[in-house]
């Protein structure tokens, strides 16, 4: 009989019998994995973050009412942080590329089909609106020559939280919008959980500014904003636990779902929702208040943090596992 090429079904039986003797079996075609799994690290997780949270901010901004005094300060407060973070968010995403060149070689073109160069181009526009916001902040206060609060006229504090409501989802589309299957089948509630942890994280920075400026006032209305954030944003990783089945397994399950139970959902969600509520329900003395709004803002930044890098670990595993890359989420 001659010699015929061993048949790459038998490799799914384990070992091969021969000569009365069991051999290991060299993996097939079907247990490799199909796709590459990315090599980010911390410095995409805390891209990621960073973008959710000036993206709040822009909101907040916009939020802020400038002819009272406690929201005249928080939307000041908001700005300087927002343009802060906007700076600092470039550096950090060239500390993934490897090369400052590589950044401005994504700003060539525009590719409208392309998440990331949107996302860059969205991260420049908001830049740049935040600049022009913190000028006009800078020439009210009397830091600058009053002229120049023209740079900024009145249609750029919507443009800033037009643009922050884009980066702080466009965080999330730019995995959902990917052959990984995990981040495919999300691509509805990955950018959903973007805005809204987000808008949450933003709340919670913002009112630690504003606890340790002695703005008080600001601090509890942000305090429940950041509880109808945290809420939506609970809701959207409940119907994403039942929406992704299988492909949810490396995010929901395992070590990384109970990480992901204990720090986001727990710790930063349900623990700073309850000590907000107590702070809108009873009146306690400004010190020990403090210290209450300081212990909730922390949790819930680490909570969001900690959202963005099991979204990233979920995805590497998803992409590890042969079974889920050939059977791909509609």
């Amino acid at each position: 009989m001659p010699n015929l090429p061993p048949n790459p079904d038998d490799a799914l039986m384990g070992a091969a019998s021969r000569n009365g003797r069991t051999e290991a079996v060299v993996p097939t075609y079907y247990e490799r994995p199909m796709l590459k799994a990315p090599h980010w690290e911390w410095n995409v997780v805390t891209y990621l973050f960073l973008g959710g949270v000036m993206g709040g901010l822009g909101l907040i901004q916009l939020l802020a009412h400038p002819e009272r005094d406690d929201e005249r300060r928080l939307k000041r407060t908001a700005r300087y942080t927002a343009f802060i973070l906007a700076a600092a968010n470039p550096a950090i995403l060239i500390t993934h590329l490897g090369k400052p060149e590589r950044f401005l070689n994504m700003m060539r073109i525009v590719k409208i089909k392309s998440p990331m160069s949107l996302g860059v181009w969205g991260l420049v526009f908001y830049s740049g609106a935040a600049g022009a916001n913190v000028v006009r902040e800078l020439a009210v206060d009397g830091v600058l020559p009053r002229w120049m609060r023209f740079v900024a006229p009145g249609f750029m504090a919507p443009a800033q939280a037009l643009l922050g409501a884009f980066t702080a989802g466009y965080t999330g589309v730019l995995l959902s919008a990917t052959a990984n299957p995990f981040w495919g089948s999300g691509k509805r509630h990955i950018p959903a959980a973007s805005v809204c942890s987000g808008l949450a994280s933003a709340s919670a920075l913002a009112s630690l500014l504003s606890t340790l400026e002695g703005n008080h006032a600001a601090v509890h209305k942000l305090e429940r904003l950041e509880m109808v954030a945290g809420a939506a944003e609970l809701l959207v990783l409940n119907d994403f636990k039942r929406a992704s089945g299988e492909y949810g397994k490396p995010f929901f399950e395992g070590k990384r779902g109970e990480r992901l139970r204990t720090y986001t959902v727990l710790a930063g969600t349900l623990a700073p929702m309850a000590l907000n509520a107590l702070g809108q329900m009873v009146k306690l003395p400004k010190p020990i208040d403090a210290v209450r709004t300081t212990v909730a803002s922390v949790l819930t930044l680490v909570g969001g943090y900690i959202l963005r890098d099991s979204l990233i670990e979920a995805g590497k595993a998803s992409a590890r596992d042969p079974k889920a890359a050939f059977r791909q989420p509609r």
